[in-house]
Parts: C-alpha cells; structure tokens; sequence
C-alpha cells in the first residue's frame, strides 16, 4: 500500500496503444506520456473531445487497460501503491471502482438491493456485512426508499445514484466516474451531481473522486483540480478555477468554459476590465461593482 504522504493516484509517463483492429494493421496510440498525480480526498476533473484518451485514462485506472483490452503499455499507473501492470483487475476493483455514462450497462441485478449487494457478494464478503454496507451505500446516495424496485422501473439519473452505490459497497479508496451526466436529464444530472457533493463531504480524504464530464459547469461546482486532454495528452492542468477560466485554450483543444467564464471574456475584452468568474454567483456582483463604478467614473 502506498504511504499515507503518498498520492493516492500516481502516473509517471504512461503511454497505451490498443492493438490494430486488423492483422498487419498500426497500434492506435489512446494516450501519449501521462503523467498526473492525485492527492486523497481530492475530485479530478477530466474532459475533452471524444477520442482524447477520457474513457482509456479510467480504465487504465482499475487495470482493465491493458489486463482486459490487450495492447502495449509503457510507464506506470500506481493506485494506492499497486501497480496496475502487477495487480489483477479483481484485487484492483477493492481499491478502485468505475462507473460508466450508461445507466443501463451498469446494472445487472433485479431489484436495488441485489445491484448494490452484487459486489460484495463476489468478494465473498460475510452476509451480516453486505447488509451494512448496502445500507449505508443506499443511504449515500438518497435510494433507501428503493431498496426493494426493479432497477428498470427507475429513471436515469436514480439508475446511476444506484450503479454508484453498487460501486461504493465495495469500499474503494478511488470512485472514478466516466461520464456519469452524459445521458441524463437536468433533474437527473442533478441528482448525480448532489450526490457526488454528499458523498465527498461524509467520506473527506477516505475518498478521491476522478470525474471524467464534458459539462463545464459540472466541473467548476465538484472538480478541485482539472486536466484536458487532447490526441492522448495532456494539454491543461492545474485548479479548476484556474484552468476553466482559460477560454481561449480550452476552445482550441474543443473544449467549452463555463458560461459566466465565456461572458467574464467577452466582457472584459469588450470594455477592458478585468471581471473574473466561473459560476453566475461570482460574475453578478463583480458585474455589479464594475457597472456601479462606472457609473460614478
């Protein structure tokens, strides 16, 4: 196990190529020298256009990449110590849980309760303790109530609150999210997005968060630090304040800012001022003060 000083997630210019897709074919380069490190505790956000490298940086990151999808690997991805090239994939899934962008392919169970117990049980863990955890990661994510419905009696956004929940009854130090938002409704984004909210807040440093979302805003309200990739690299990294107020940067790797950030921009290249903001709370009042001072100017 890594030392407690340690980061948690650690990768020291990783590079993967999925194998060619016809014999005599090229390798496909997913990502290109990554090197990245994640404190406990902390939400990473990751974004950028489709085929950057998103979805093979998370499953670089429970070691289904390379163990599941065959390949070339060079550098090293460390969770918690392990190395993902050493560790195998089921060992690695009780520091690391993964959840993708559809609802549905993360469900295999009948009802609620058998989808959060499904993990557990494959641990082999002891049956007075699988109703503790399932009760406790049902209550994180605000599904008790639904314990005993069909999984496909529920909308979107309660479906990935469950496959989270499923997820977290496995007890993983690492909760890596692969789009959790990008099939769901506004009521359903929010649902996921509060629940991500609760749990960081009850867990603390007992759980790092890598939250992989095209949705700027989504980023700027949970994310601590964010990376962009683009081609396989990494071409931003550093808070998010500090990254999602980048428009011009974020626009040439395909990415958009969050919209208070764009009109903050806009604004100041249009009246040369120096407003500041990456939600609508913050650019109000500093848009106030600068109308107020205007006037008096």
């Amino acid at each position: 196990m890594a030392r407690s000083a340690d980061p948690i997630i650690q990768i020291r210019e990783f590079t993967y190529r999925y194998p060619a897709v016809e014999p005599g074919g090229e390798p496909t380069t997913a990502l290109d020298g990554i090197s990245l490190e994640v404190p406990a505790g902390a939400c990473l956000g990751v974004t950028g256009t489709g085929g950057s490298g998103k979805s093979t940086l998370c499953l670089a990151l429970n070691g289904l990449v390379p163990h599941a999808t065959g390949g070339t690997v060079r550098g090293e991805v460390r969770i918690c110590g392990w190395n993902t090239k050493e560790v195998p994939v089921a060992r690695l899934a009780t520091r690391v849980g993964l959840v993708f962008q559809d609802p549905e392919s993360n469900l295999v169970g009948l009802t609620v309760e058998d989808e959060v117990a499904f993990g557990p049980e494959n641990l082999g863990v002891p049956r007075a303790e699988i109703a503790a955890r399932v009760d406790w990661a049902l209550a994180a994510v605000g599904m008790q109530d639904a314990r005993g419905r069909p999984s496909a009696q529920l909308s979107g956004g309660q479906k990935q609150r469950v496959a989270i929940a499923a997820v977290l009854a496995m007890q993983p130090a690492v909760l890596v999210l692969d789009e959790p938002t990008a099939q769901l409704d506004p009521l359903g984004k929010e649902e996921v997005a509060a629940a991500i909210e609760g749990l960081r807040r009850e867990r603390g440093p007992d759980l790092t968060v890598v939250l992989v979302e095209q949705d700027p805003e989504l980023l700027a309200r949970l994310a601590d630090q964010v990376v962009v990739l683009d081609a396989g690299r990494i071409v931003l990294r550093g808070p998010a304040r500090e990254v999602l107020t980048r428009v011009d940067a974020l626009a040439a790797a395909g990415v958009f800012a969050p919209q208070a950030a764009e009109i903050a921009e806009r604004l100041n290249a249009a009246l040369g001022s120096d407003l500041a903001a990456l939600t609508p709370e913050e650019l109000e009042p500093a848009l106030r003060a600068r109308l107020q001072g205007g006037r008096r100017g």
